[in-house]
């Protein structure tokens, strides 16, 4: 005859069925703290392929086009608007305003009279 022993319930006693796994609050955290890690590695990724990424090696690179330039001295009244239309009136003068930006490194619009800027010269 066979005895069978009395044993307490515990979570740690519960049978689980097969491929069935009960986690810890810490493997939870783990668990948790690993699949944000891959949500924000895969948004970074692609946030860089629609940014345009880094500078991608797809074979040599071409040097830039040297850009003509005239000086102009700003007068009295003037804006990047008017001397953009002045020097060149066929083309966008918002264009020519970036252009006029660029070349003289400046941050905004603000000009000065009598201060002298790099203007591209069009054919």
């Amino acid at each position: 005859m066979s005895t069978l022993g009395a044993t307490a319930w515990s979570p740690a006693r519960t049978v689980l069925g097969a491929g069935e796994v009960r986690l810890t609050r810490r493997g939870r955290l783990t668990r948790s703290g690993a699949l944000l890690s891959l949500t924000i590695l895969l948004a970074l990724s692609i946030a860089d392929v629609v940014g345009g990424g880094h500078a991608r090696a797809a074979g040599p690179q071409a040097s830039p086009t040297p850009v003509r330039t005239l000086s102009v001295t700003v007068q009295q009244g003037d804006s990047l608007w008017v001397i953009a239309e002045r020097t060149a009136p066929d083309t966008d003068p918002r264009e020519v305003v970036l252009s006029i930006q660029e070349l003289n490194g400046m941050r905004s619009n603000t000009i000065q009279p009598g201060q002298v800027l790099l203007v591209p010269r069009l054919p």
